[in-house]
């Protein structure tokens, strides 16, 4: 049980959220603006809302778990996400901020996927029905791995059980994504990135500068691997480093691209969201280093209260508040996303094509009801334990990046790319990461790498050998034919392109 400065702290911070959240409430008046908020984002803004989604809790409590035990795995994994991340925004970004736009405004994955190869409305039903389920799926392992680090903090600060700590934690989370949509997200997410960055500094270098313990209360009883482990396989290293290619096409992480401003911001959102990255990795991984001389885990556990132990062993009760609010932070900036995420793509994807006689104003609020449906399925999974936020968010990472980033790399860059292709990208990269899960060829091979190259051999299968779409090709030299670079501001843009 946490002290009362500590509760007192962490109290008014979740009231500041409740105001933010009835900010944008006030804010957000149609489909467009819960889903994107008008795709009126400053750089800056984007960029620190697209670090705080991405990195989320397990950045705060499973990285430096991660490196305590296996620290060459977590530098590996590391510096594949900083790499995958750069090269997505190099590479994605630009065109999916622009394309995105000039394709009716297209404001979900599955609805540009579908645009994309021309089809629109009910034409385009199938394979947006087949990416929501996708989605959904994933997305509701992601919700879940955030419930569950939700619930850590909350059985830390109030001494509960840890179902009721989920159930606390869900009940913060699903109100305040129902209320604000992606406007108050993307506010908060700034706020959420700033105290993300400022503990995994602070934390680290206090630690460093406080005198070691005895060494007979150390954790002798862990056998630590060398910093860096030369003896390690290839499989670990290229399953490491694969974990950068789900930045390729993560839904969450993409939606901040289209929600920019402008396109000619990238460069700084670039700059902004890769400074920050570098900066929080190195100090997640520096905690867990540096959290080897003085956290003993209990045995056979995850060690992913690592990071709340040091934050009560070397933070006093006011400051604790402060840091624990940070972390619930990194857990609401990721979990609100997927709700919102999912959320939409139920409402737009699958009922919209079905009912297109149904107005904005409907469809918002059938997004808002379908938050409630999917917080209710991943706190039956959260509940269900023996699951660690790490192997969740590894899971929902690898299912969404082979489902959907193959399809947008041949979206945005290919001529041939096809609606056949299309399904059949997003069908196999999600069902193969299921199977390569739960039976895989090689044991320890992450999952994304085989199931990215999967989706995306069928896709260049069906552009090579079906029949020619030229509804899709058309498209595609539509949207070449501009360029890209001199596209305005979205208050002041209008589609250019109606399929």
């Amino acid at each position: 049980m946490q002290s009362t400065a500590t509760v007192v702290v962490f109290g008014f911070y979740l009231l500041a959220l409740a105001g933010i959240a009835y900010y944008g409430w006030l804010r957000t008046h149609n489909i467009s603006d819960y889903v994107l908020g008008g795709r009126s984002l400053s750089p800056f803004a984007a960029a620190m809302s697209s670090g705080a989604s991405n990195m989320s809790a397990w950045l705060m409590l499973s990285v430096p778990a991660l490196v305590y035990f296996s620290s060459t795995e977590a530098f590996l994994i590391a510096g594949g996400l900083l790499l995958g991340q750069y090269v997505s925004i190099l590479v994605v970004a630009p065109r999916l901020r622009v394309y995105s736009e000039r394709l009716n405004d297209s404001q979900t994955l599955p609805i540009f996927f579908a645009n994309r190869t021309g089809r629109t409305g009910r034409d385009g039903a199938l394979l947006r029905g087949i990416c929501s389920l996708i989605l959904l799926v994933f997305m509701l392992l992601y919700v879940a791995s955030g419930l569950v680090a939700g619930g850590e903090l909350f059985m830390n600060m109030f001494d509960v059980s840890l179902s009721t700590a989920v159930i606390m934690g869900a009940l913060v989370i699903g109100a305040y994504t129902l209320i604000g949509g992606f406007l108050a997200i993307s506010w908060t997410d700034v706020l959420q990135a700033l105290m993300m960055l400022m503990i995994l500094i602070v934390l680290p270098l206090i630690i460093l500068s406080t005198s070691a313990p005895d060494p007979q209360q150390q954790a002798g009883s862990v056998d630590f691997p060398p910093l860096l482990d030369t003896s390690v396989g290839w499989i670990l290293v290229i399953s490491s480093l694969a974990w950068g290619l789900g930045y390729i096409g993560l839904p969450h992480s993409v939606m901040r691209y289209k929600a920019i401003r402008s396109v000619k911001g990238i460069p700084f959102f670039r700059r902004t969201l890769i400074s920050w990255s570098i900066l929080v990795f190195i100090g997640s991984l520096s905690l867990g280093l540096a959290a080897r001389a003085w956290y003993v885990p209990a045995e056979g556990a995850s060690g992913e209260d690592l990071t709340l132990q040091m934050l009560g062993q070397f933070f006093n009760p006011w400051v604790a508040g402060l840091a624990l609010a940070a972390i619930m932070a990194a857990v609401m900036s990721t979990a609100d996303s997927q709700l919102l995420l999912a959320s939409v793509s139920i409402s737009e994807d699958l009922i919209a094509p079905l009912r297109p006689d149904w107005d904005s104003d409907r469809r918002l609020w059938i997004g808002r009801i379908t938050v409630l449906l999917i917080m209710g399925f991943s706190l039956s999974l959260a509940l269900q334990g023996g699951n660690t936020i790490l192997s969740l968010v590894s899971y929902a990472w690898a299912g969404l990046g082979a489902a959907f980033g193959p399809v947008m790399l041949f979206a945005l860059y290919w001529r041939k790319f096809n609606y056949i292709g299309a399904i059949a990208g997003v069908s196999v990269g999600g069902v193969s990461t299921i199977l390569l899960q739960n039976f895989p060829p090689i044991e320890g091979l992450y999952e994304l790498l085989p199931a990215f190259a999967l989706s995306a051999l069928a896709i260049w299968l069906c552009g090579r050998f079906a029949p020619q779409d030229q509804a899709a090709e058309e498209v595609f030299d539509r949207l070449e034919a501009e360029p890209l670079w001199a596209e305005s501001p979205a208050a002041d843009t209008q589609t250019t392109l109606k399929n």
